[in-house]
């Protein structure tokens, strides 16, 4: 993650705990995989059938 990066470079502890928690928050959340959300496929229908 690009922000706890930074919050350890300029010595924020408190964004960079925040930071781990809501990364914790998320795996707890999803399941195993910390971006599980984002990586579901569409449902796709098949070509020559009109949408409802």
């Amino acid at each position: 993650m690009r922000l706890l990066r930074l919050a350890v470079e300029i010595q924020r502890w408190d964004l960079a705990a925040h930071t781990i928690v809501l990364a914790t928050a998320r795996v707890l959340k999803n399941g195993d995989r910390p971006y599980a959300s984002k990586s579901k496929e569409k449902k796709r229908r098949p070509k020559g059938q009109p949408e409802r």
